[in-house]
């Protein structure tokens, strides 16, 4: 495997989350509100489901399956959307900042997998009416930074993470032929990991053709 394909082949697993159904005092002490157990249980089941199925597509994805991953990935992105739903709704206490935080993580995590998938997805023949893979690409990691920005301080992913989607995004823009947005945005990851090689590898090739 090539350092390229070790970059798009690298997806991001994330971490736990235990639901609460209270909120923080003044003091710092959590406070019970009046969701049931029934509830809480309900709400720990649907986000475990939505991490299980993302460690799904994690797994088809590194088996070569991008048919499929891009298939599971679609299916955890909308489990996730549907439970930040949920708390604009109130059936999440709107002060839970654990919840806000896992569901922007979750949400750009996924959505960049989901990137990465479409990128490998070469077997790909879109239908009358759909797009290519590497407009999905695309627009799945547009989805990654939407996520950011409804909650700007909730979860910040770290410079590699953020250089990884940014190159996926690159990816795209290169397989489209918009050569000056993949220059923006490969600049973009360049300034976050200077010294990774296939970035440094593709900013040149982008470089060459814009010239």
């Amino acid at each position: 495997m090539d350092r390229e394909e070790e970059l798009r082949d690298s997806v991001d697993s994330g971490s736990d989350y235990v639901f609460h159904t209270g909120f923080r005092n003044d003091d710092g002490e959590l406070e019970e509100t009046s969701h049931s157990s029934m509830d809480t249980t309900r709400l720990q089941n649907a986000i475990n489901e939505a991490l299980k199925l993302r460690e799904a597509g994690n797994q088809a994805f590194r088996a070569g399956d991008y048919k499929l991953s891009t298939q599971i990935y679609g299916d955890a992105s909308y489990d996730i959307v549907h439970l930040k739903g949920l708390r604009h709704l109130g059936a999440i206490p709107s002060d839970d900042w654990k919840f806000v935080q896992t569901i922007t993580e979750m949400q750009f995590k996924v959505y960049s997998n989901e990137a990465a998938s479409w990128l490998k997805y070469e077997s790909y023949i879109p239908e009358d009416g759909e797009v290519s893979r590497f407009q999905k690409a695309l627009a799945r990691t547009g989805r990654a930074l939407e996520a950011l920005e409804d909650h700007p301080t909730a979860w910040k992913p770290g410079d590699g993470e953020m250089a990884k989607l940014l190159y996926r995004r690159a990816l795209a823009c290169e397989g489209l032929d918009d050569y000056d947005a993949a220059f923006v945005e490969v600049e973009k990851a360049h300034q976050l990991a200077p010294k990774d090689v296939m970035i440094c590898s593709l900013q040149s090739k982008i470089d060459k053709v814009r010239q």
